[in-house]
């Protein structure tokens, strides 16, 4: 059975960022209110807050002349979006408190903790890469507790990048790539984008155990868009090797 990296997305969850529900819908035609010129179906406009769900974020959520969504599918770049992925899930405790807010902990990944848990799983180069915790704290809805940071370092995404020099994908179980409170510098988005890596966020990894899959993320190809909603998939290598020999 695939992984499946998105829960059902329901109505009346909370958002991450205080914009309020990330999912809402407007009726357009009713099947039990049809008039004579209504056709018999039930159809729905649907709003969707692509930060607080899973989701791609493009370039251009933080760089200002960043490329938009709708590029990674005129220009072909899409390579981050299917392939051989690691999934490394990072043991102990290395929560420290935020010094600007007291009700968050943050877990900076450093070079040594990224690269021991790289080496642990593979010898072979790497070109996708999810990170998540052993067992990531969860909110009330089951998500990665946006309290419990969960970010790379500066040196340890400089190190991914030098070492993996064919890496294109990255992705997290926390809503950001980035904690910077305060701060409008985004310098691990910017690490990434700068080297052509995708980035995805608010991935449900709670049942997904540290190993290498076929992972398969296509977002919405939304015009103009810095970011895009996702159901992102992780098949096992045997579901690969059992749909090949069919």
């Amino acid at each position: 059975m695939p992984h499946i990296l998105s829960k059902i997305i329901k109505k009346n969850s909370l958002g991450l960022w205080g914009e309020g529900s990330p999912y809402a819908t407007n009726s357009i035609y009713d099947i039990r209110n049809q008039t004579e010129k209504s056709p018999p179906v039930n159809y729905d406009a649907h709003i969707l807050k692509p930060h607080s769900l899973p989701h791609l974020d493009a370039p251009a959520h933080v760089l200002e002349n960043g490329h938009t969504v709708d590029v990674y599918f005129r220009d072909s770049l899409i390579t981050g979006f299917y392939g051989r992925t690691l999934v490394i899930r990072l043991k102990g405790n290395s929560f420290s408190p935020c010094k600007v807010n007291e009700n968050v902990s943050v877990w900076t990944v450093s070079k040594e903790q990224l690269e021991s848990n790289i080496k642990t799983r593979t010898d072979r180069e790497i070109q996708r890469l999810i990170i998540t915790l052993d067992d990531y704290p969860e909110d009330s809805q089951g998500n990665h507790d946006q309290n419990k940071v969960l970010v790379l370092g500066e040196d340890a995404a400089s190190w991914l990048i030098q070492k993996h020099p064919k890496i294109c994908m990255y992705g997290t179980s926390w809503k950001s790539t980035d904690y910077r409170p305060g701060s409008k510098e985004r310098p691990i988005h910017k690490l990434l984008f700068n080297s052509s890596i995708t980035i995805f966020e608010c991935l449900d990894l709670k049942n997904v155990p540290a190993g290498e899959y076929f992972w398969f993320g296509f977002p919405l190809p939304l015009e103009g868009a810095s970011e895009s909603p996702v159901c992102p998939v992780l098949f096992t290598k045997e579901e690969v090797i059992e749909f090949l020999n069919e």
